[in-house]
């Protein structure tokens, strides 16, 4: 029998148990709502609070282990935001059907589970059976909305929880399911926040670049940092061809153009037909077929494909680019929208209204540099083209001198209103004659400047005495080497980056017929001799480009050297630029070195203005209709 101490006794633990479970409750329920309050204040997110809400759990419920698994819905998979004791573990998939029956089921037991859940148990039975923590499953959902799984081990001292446990369970698991809803939806709301102020501080930033290479550049690193995407494109409209034409993409590697596709000058190009025929929608377009669409219907639209889209990836968004006067001007695109972990997602509706404001931002900055570039370049293109041809016209001689012995004509075709070209015959005070010819690189302006002062340079030498009153007493090789290092040098503090000149230079000596020769990186003059022979003057003998490389650097990659040749009567010697050679036709054939070589040596019983002709028009009708590439010009000396 039990006497009334021992009731007594066992009464008291009874109490005493129930007061501590009480206390532990009480203790749980103001944490808990110390807890939330942190959330809903922003001073903290799931993520960081999910270890405190696990413990919290683990301690109210007397269980030593547990976890709590995150759900992430675009890519279908559980991962481990908190769990005691600590694991590391890889993604979890899991399968739609398997998070319906989650969502039926207000708890799992893993020993018993329903029979949806068994392939996935035993898809992952390694890291199940692995770890004591998972024993009971509560589902964690807010409606119809799977947010994870709270997961408990084996309860300590009971095979299973009581009734009140159980409800205390549902109520936790509950808070836990809000704390993660909440803090996905304030992380949502932050991030809107946060791309409506960049939408804003961005509109002033890409309007006031003026560069309209710039201003393609930043509107896409703009576009893609707005949708957290993956890439960026600007298509713009040429009109005249009524085509779509890439201005610019990031990253440029992206790029994959398909069989419908069309690539112009290394730009790719989509055609767009007629603006207002619509003919080209259908149910489910290409990627090429939304964008054309996107300019017809001037509506933000969107493209999801695993086979065709354009620029890769596998989902695209564009949204018009509208001037001032609402004309479409081009697209904006944006592709593969990148979420949590790394993987991609479609884009939503609220995307689709944020791009479509900013490409409507994008409009009036691209607009403002493209009239301001094309104001700009007209100014500029009208001084600088005059104060080019005033150049241009001291710099080649109208006439050329008579030389004893010989003949000598020269010719000159700029491309446009001024070149880089330069030919001269030039009588020296020392006796003997100077034969020029050069080709600056670029056109405009800086050509003819730099070509002034290569033409300044090599008068000033050339008047120099430097030992020169007795040819036969000068190392005249070694003349022309000191000269080439002087011009070299001061083409190249007088130029800038990436200018400089090819140049070829001729001492004659009429009484011995000695050429002495030097050539700085052009193309070799052609000589046919009086009887039919041809030799390429220079051809591997000669140097780097004139203002390329500082002085002290020439001898380490090419040093100058000159060579001499004796001509004979009836030799003649043919000097040009690559404005002859590289002629192109409207088949992409050059005219090249052949064409020219055969040509010369037709040329044996006509004088030297009559062979600058003769070679004239042979390139020109050689070339065609096709676009006149480069300066052309000519220097024919011929022995007589």
């Amino acid at each position: 029998m039990i006497s009334l101490g021992e009731n007594k006794e066992q009464s008291d633990m009874h109490l005493s148990s129930a007061e501590e479970t009480i206390q532990r409750l009480l203790f749980s329920l103001s944490e808990l709502e110390q807890l939330g309050q942190t959330l809903i204040s922003g001073h903290s997110n799931f993520n960081v609070s999910s270890k405190t809400y696990l413990r919290i759990t683990l301690g109210t419920l007397q269980v030593p282990s547990g976890a709590i698994l995150c759900y992430h819905s675009t890519d279908n998979y559980l991962s481990v935001a908190a769990s005691t004791p600590e694991i590391e573990t890889n993604q979890i998939e899991i399968e739609p059907d398997e998070v319906s029956c989650l969502l039926e089921s207000p708890l799992v037991e893993l020993h018993s589970p329903p029979e949806d859940l068994q392939d996935f148990i035993e898809r992952n039975s390694n890291f199940l059976n692995g770890n004591e923590m998972h024993h009971l499953w509560v589902p964690l959902k807010i409606q119809d909305e799977f947010l994870g799984i709270l997961s408990l081990g084996k309860f300590l001292g009971r095979a299973k929880l009581e009734a009140w446990e159980q409800e205390l369970l549902t109520i936790l698991a509950h808070q836990i399911s809000i704390a993660i809803a909440y803090s996905r939806n304030e992380e949502r709301i932050q991030s809107e926040k946060f791309r409506l102020f960049m939408l804003a501080e961005s509109a002033p930033q890409i309007c006031q670049l003026l560069q309209p290479d710039d201003a393609a550049e930043q509107v896409v690193f703009q576009a893609v940092a707005l949708l957290d995407a993956n890439m960026g494109a600007l298509m713009l409209i040429e009109p005249q061809h009524k085509h779509l034409e890439l201005q610019y993409v990031f990253p440029p590697e992206l790029l994959n153009t398909g069989d419908d596709q069309q690539e112009t000058d290394n730009k790719l190009v989509i055609p767009i037909g007629d603006i207002d025929d619509k003919s080209t929608e259908t149910e489910t377009p290409t990627s090429e077929e939304m964008l054309v669409n996107v300019v017809k219907n001037g509506r933000t639209d969107q493209c999801v494909s695993k086979l065709d889209t354009l620029f890769g990836g596998s989902n695209l968004m564009a949204g018009p680019i509208q001037g001032r006067d609402g004309d479409i001007l081009g697209l904006l695109v944006v592709g593969d929208k990148e979420v949590r972990g790394g993987s991609v997602a479609e884009f939503t509706f609220e995307d689709e209204t944020l791009l479509d404001s900013f490409a409507k931002q994008a409009g009036v900055a691209i607009e403002n540099a493209h009239l301001h570039q094309e104001a700009l370049d007209a100014r500029l293109l009208q001084a600088e083209m005059e104060e080019a041809r005033k150049i241009q016209e001291n710099l080649i001689p109208d006439t050329l001198p008579d030389i004893p012995g010989y003949e000598v004509a020269g010719h000159y075709e700029p491309r446009g209103p001024v070149g880089g070209d330069y030919f001269d015959c030039i009588e020296l005070k020392a006796g003997g004659w100077g034969l020029a010819i050069a080709d600056v690189s670029g056109k405009g302006m800086q050509a003819a400047l730099l070509m002034a002062t290569l033409r300044a340079g090599l008068l000033s030498e050339l008047t120099s005495a430097r030992g020169r009153e007795e040819d036969k007493l000068v190392d005249m090789k070694n003349e022309l080497i000191d000269m080439a290092m002087t011009l070299n040098s001061l083409l190249y503090v007088s130029g800038t980056e990436e200018k400089y000149a090819t140049f070829f230079y001729t001492h004659l000596n009429p009484e011995t017929d000695i050429l002495t020769t030097l050539n700085c990186g052009h193309n070799p003059p052609l000589i046919v001799k009086n009887d039919g022979d041809i030799v390429w003057l220079g051809e591997e003998v000669g140097g780097l480009p004139i203002g390329m490389f500082p002085n002290d650097m020439v001898p380490l990659i090419a040093k100058f050297e000159a060579e001499q040749i004796k001509l004979e009567s009836g030799d003649l010697i043919i000097y040009y630029t690559d404005g002859v050679t590289e002629t192109v036709n409207i088949d992409d054939e050059f005219y090249d070195e052949e064409r020219l070589e055969q040509l010369g040596k037709t040329c044996s019983d006509i004088d030297a203005s009559q062979i600058c002709e003769l070679i004239y028009k042979s390139v020109m009708d050689f070339q065609g209709d096709a676009d006149q590439f480069d300066d052309l010009t000519l220097l024919v000396l011929r022995k007589k």
